[in-house]
């Protein structure tokens, strides 16, 4: 038994006429009487019977009939879900991000993204820049959003943002008083330091490698929140991108200070694996990053 047959089957069933079910399907009325024949061979049952000039099921037949009924009801259910999805109204979006991003700028974009397509659900992953991209090849992932000083070449990537890495202080630290410092004189500052994997510590590693420089590392904590709390109680100093940090500097609660001799900034890129092969619901994702990449950090 096919598909083709079954459909054939159920249309004449539904017509209670070879003819008909022939115009129906916009094919002759002997090919529907072949295929009936032929589904009857093969199930060795006579599905129909004729009274009156009418077709007419058997008991077999009516009982093939109810679950061809069910077969093409799940058939147009399934064609509506994938239409639904085509027109970005249904559907699981996967995205992967770094901590930073998933604490103080996802959150607005995926509301911006939820207001435009209600019927997407999004789950959002988090880790370092480095494991996310590593959960695009494992497939757990269709997108992500880091942050790098480098264009990940291993992936495909749009460049939507550029992050400015801020060193921030408490009000009351000793250096509070100056303006601008010197990367030599940040090397003897307590520093709390990001993660292993973390875009904003090889960064800052780097530039205190290219000077000949070894900072002091005072922690190393990948919770923002815990960073910041210990930078306001005087614990040390950290290189962190400005949007954590943007409300606090608001308020008075901390303090940046100018590193005359360098600049610290990395590019946010979108990554993926192969965008001839993203849903349409990560293009829409994407398109909106695009257009409206600083709409999102308050």
């Amino acid at each position: 038994m096919n598909l083709n047959q079954l459909r054939i089957f159920y249309e004449s069933a539904r017509q209670h006429s070879f003819t008909r079910a022939a115009e129906h399907l916009c094919v002759s009325q002997p090919a529907v009487s072949s295929q009936i024949k032929q589904l009857e061979a093969i199930t060795r049952l006579r599905l129909f019977t004729r009274v009156g000039g009418r077709t007419y099921l058997t008991e077999a037949g009516q009982m093939l009939f109810d679950y061809a009924q069910k077969i093409f009801q799940l058939e147009n259910e399934a064609e509506q879900v994938l239409d639904r999805i085509r027109k970005v109204q249904t559907g699981t979006l996967h995205i992967g991000t770094t901590k930073t991003y998933a604490r103080f700028l996802m959150p607005n974009y995926i509301s911006m993204f939820h207001a435009l397509h209600p019927g997407i659900s999004i789950h959002l992953g988090e880790g370092s820049s480095r494991e996310m991209m590593q959960s695009l090849l494992h497939m757990k992932n269709e997108l992500a959003i880091v942050a790098s000083d480098r264009d990940p070449r291993f992936l495909n990537s749009i460049t939507f943002r550029k992050e400015n890495i801020l060193l921030v202080i408490s009000p009351e630290h000793p250096l509070a008083k100056m303006e601008t410092v010197t990367l030599k004189e940040v090397s003897r500052v307590p520093l709390i330091m990001r993660e292993e994997g973390s875009g904003t510590r090889r960064i800052v590693m780097e530039a205190f490698r290219n000077k000949g420089l070894v900072p002091t590392v005072l922690y190393e904590a990948s919770n923002l929140e815990f960073t910041k709390e210990l930078i306001g109680r005087g614990e040390g100093a950290s290189f962190i991108v400005e949007p954590v940090v943007q409300k606090e500097l608001a308020q008075g609660l901390l303090k940046k200070l100018t590193v005359s001799d360098v600049k610290l900034s990395m590019d946010a890129y979108i990554v993926f694996l192969n965008r001839n092969d993203l849903s349409r619901i990560a293009t829409s994702f994407i398109d909106m990053l695009v257009n409206r990449p600083d709409q999102a950090v308050h």
